[in-house]
């Protein structure tokens, strides 16, 4: 339980305890196909907006209409809203593709893009399972 000065950050700690608790099969598809977009030595600089676009609208789907539906009013929710929304995106769905992409950028025999997308694919569901665990020893501490 929090008191004092730490009690401000309640509603932060909140958000990201929930953003911890990211969507992983949404999250997995949308990571490897974002990380086999650019991960590849001779990818176009174009399909950085494509991945960035197909991870945004895998976490809009996954996660991002949760979000909407849980965000609560005031300042409180609009941080909590805040924290959720950065910690669920970075940690589910940006980490693994930038992994995915320099392990392919890596690759030299051509196979790059095939290497990102398995990497991202196989990477998500361990940090969705370290994530878990440091949910919920956030919500232990936050409550």
């Amino acid at each position: 339980m929090l008191s004092g000065e730490a009690a401000a950050l309640s509603p932060a700690l909140t958000g990201v305890a929930m953003g911890l608790q990211f969507n992983p099969l949404v999250a997995a598809v949308t990571s490897a196909a974002a990380a086999a977009l650019v991960g590849y030595r001779t990818a176009p600089a174009s399909r950085r907006w494509w991945a960035l676009a197909v991870l945004l609208a895998g976490w809009v789907v996954g996660d991002g209409i949760r979000v909407a539906g849980s965000a609560g009013a005031g300042t409180e929710g609009a941080v909590a809203a805040a924290a959720w929304i950065v910690a669920g995106l970075a940690v589910g769905y940006l980490l693994p593709a930038l992994a995915g992409a320099a392990i392919g950028r890596a690759v030299f025999h051509g196979t790059g893009w095939l290497a990102a997308g398995t990497v991202a694919l196989l990477l998500t569901p361990a940090i969705w399972a370290l994530s878990e665990r440091v949910s919920v020893s956030m919500w232990g501490a936050v409550r």
